[in-house]
């Protein structure tokens, strides 16, 4: 029964903090959603803070086994092809959380010493990875040569923002992240970016599109 109701108080908070923010989500708003005594949230996660950091760390547990499960290089063809695989899979894990996932990209905006804590523990992991993962590129001479550091922060930016902003996918473009229509569109749309943005030969990656002849008109 224990475990029944961590789940129910880990539901409601991750709806309400995406919906409410941390600062105007209160225990008693959580303990109401999820229909439990408001005693048991302090009981099992210590209060609001507990609940909300046992929210972050795991997001970013789940996060950083994705990248464990694609980090190494001997497995791919091309740094190219790997590099497709990272964000594939960071992809499809903010899909499957995406509540949760759009509640702590909200929630690392804002300067605290938690925040801090999370990037210098996953976050500085993850632009290890994505640095050594380009670098390498580089270094073969599939990349082309520029600042590693914007490369990672333009690419994570086209990770973290459907799932960091969805609303404003669905209000102006009327699209949504969470269905697999979006993905496989999305994740068309990076192969072809990823390519010309970084490969030394884009022209090895990206499908040549057929060549329209137009008839002269007299």
């Amino acid at each position: 029964m224990s475990e029944v109701t961590k789940v129910k108080i880990l539901t409601s908070a991750t709806a309400l903090f995406q919906r409410q923010g941390y600062h105007g989500t209160s225990v008693r708003d959580i303990a109401q959603d999820a229909s439990v005594n408001i005693a048991l949230v302090s009981y099992y996660f210590g209060g609001k803070k507990g609940l909300f950091e046992t929210l972050l760390i795991q997001f970013y547990e789940g996060y950083m086994k994705e990248l464990d499960k694609e980090s190494s290089l001997n497995e791919y063809d091309s740094a190219y092809d790997c590099l497709l695989s990272f964000v594939r899979s960071l992809i499809n894990y903010q899909r499957s959380q995406h509540l949760l996932a759009r509640m702590v990209h909200r929630e690392m905006s804002v300067d605290s010493t938690l925040v801090r804590e999370v990037m210098a523990t996953y976050l500085q992991k993850e632009k290890h990875e994505f640095s050594r993962l380009i670098k390498h590129g580089m270094a073969v001479g599939e990349f082309r040569r520029q600042p590693v550091d914007f490369v990672i922060i333009q690419l994570r930016s086209m990770i973290t923002l459907p799932f960091m902003s969805p609303q404003y996918l669905w209000e102006l473009f009327q699209l949504n992240p969470k269905e697999p229509y979006f993905i496989d569109r999305y994740m068309d749309h990076l192969k072809t970016w990823i390519a010309s943005g970084l490969s030394a030969d884009p022209s090895s990656h990206v499908q040549a599109k057929p060549q329209i002849r137009i008839k002269q008109m007299y």
